[in-house]
């Protein structure tokens, strides 16, 4: 075995063959150690280098993701409460139903809910009644009818972003589809804090806002002249209430968020794709219109009968023209 590895060994005398051992042995040793040194070198010369490309590696991937991803629900009316609220409906109730609904209290607007949801009905809210004005000059919003929805942003990116703008973009208006409308008026309007767009008219008409909606100083100014919202870099996610207001056409619209990350400025849509949110709007003159007056019960008019309808008169007088 050892004339395989050191040829001769064997055939030199015990000195020598001493020496050419510990000098073979030596050689190995030597070897093994200008391997592990030239490859430690050869690691210090190049870890800058590959650390840099590991790096950029990482951001590559990072920046794969989406910046954020925005989810959106509708708000728990049976949790938060309904406040004042119209419920809309595509087809007139039929004289059943009518029955259904005028033998209901109107006070009680979650049982009216449950009714009006069994037939396909939609909701509809009124406008907060703000302390002060909008930025702007106005007074106050000039939509009047509204739709909430909540919106929670969340990026599960390494690096962080900034979102310093949000502008809402119409992309459809038409006019309002609902045949039977069924109003439980405001007696004061709560006002919860979050985001408010104010979106009058039809297409051509820019909306204004987002403005803050809250009890503070800031309510009513210009959301983003004041705010912004981080996200990434381990970040918590943001849950935002927004309110969007139309008055005589319902409009489908999204939201063009501005963001900054390490890359620059850049935009992302919200919802994500084709998809979009709708502010209905309540016709003037629909087919059947039901109200509920304080302290008297339903008013009805137009095309139905008076079953159940105590308030009819009144109504009457203090809404002229409502109705066929």
């Amino acid at each position: 075995m050892a004339d395989d590895r050191l040829p001769g060994f064997w055939g030199l005398p015990p000195k020598h063959r001493a020496l050419y051992a510990a000098v073979a042995a030596a050689v190995i040793v030597g070897g093994i150690l200008f391997g592990y040194y030239a490859n430690f070198g050869l690691d210090q010369a190049t870890s800058t280098d590959r650390a840099r490309a590991d790096k950029n590696a990482e951001k590559a991937v990072d920046r794969e993701q989406p910046a954020f991803v925005s989810t959106i629900t509708p708000p728990d009316y049976e949790q938060e409460g309904f406040d004042p609220i119209i419920f809309v409906l595509d087809r007139p109730l039929t004289a059943g139903e009518q029955a259904t609904l005028t033998s209901l209290k109107g006070g009680q607007p979650k049982e009216v809910w449950a009714f009006m949801k069994s037939l396909g009905g939609r909701i509809v809210q009124y406008p907060p009644v703000l302390q002060k004005p909008l930025a702007g000059g106005h007074q106050s919003p000039r939509g009047i009818h509204a739709q909430t929805f909540n919106l929670n942003l969340n990026s599960d990116r390494d690096a962080g972003l900034t979102i310093n703008s949000m502008t809402a973009v119409k992309d459809t208006c038409t006019a309002p589809t609902a045949r039977t409308v069924v109003n439980i008026p405001p007696a004061g309007s709560n006002v919860r804090p979050g985001l408010l767009w104010d979106m009058p008219g039809g297409l051509a008409d820019k909306p204004e806002g987002p403005y803050a909606l809250d009890e503070g100083d800031d309510q009513g100014q210009l959301y983003f002249r004041h705010n912004a919202i981080d996200l990434g870099n381990g970040q918590s996610n943001m849950a935002l209430r927004i309110q969007s207001l139309v008055t005589d056409q319902t409009c489908k619209w999204h939201i063009n968020a501005s963001y900054t990350d390490t890359t620059g400025q850049h935009d992302q849509r919200i919802p994500a794709g084709a998809a979009t949110f709708t502010t209905e709007a309540v016709p003037s003159n629909p087919v059947q219109y039901f109200e509920n007056v304080i302290s008297e019960g339903w008013g009805c008019i137009g095309e139905m009968s008076q079953q159940g309808c105590t308030a009819t008169k009144t109504l009457e007088r203090v809404r002229p023209g409502k109705g066929n």
